[in-house]
């Protein structure tokens, strides 16, 4: 499953994490810029810019806080 994750900046510790109910590969890759040069997708994480964390909001059920002194990223997860 696609995991959105923000990560506390003064702790480095996950403070987060919020599953991508029914996202697809290519919706991710219309909603931020992926370099896939290197490694596919599906290898992320991949860092969010903070103006593109709410695009993910349709995606996420239930209570979702966007926080400036957490990074964000998108990966592909085990559950």
């Amino acid at each position: 499953m696609w995991y959105l994750e923000s990560y506390d900046n003064q702790t480095d510790l996950i403070a987060d994490s919020y599953p991508l109910t029914a996202i697809t590969g290519d919706e991710i890759r219309e909603l931020i810029d992926v370099d896939e040069t290197e490694l596919p997708l599906e290898m992320g994480p991949y860092p969010v810019p903070l103006a593109d964390v709410p695009k993910f909001a349709k995606y996420i059920e239930g209570d979702f806080r966007i926080s400036s002194d957490n990074e964000y990223f998108i990966g592909l997860f085990t559950d």
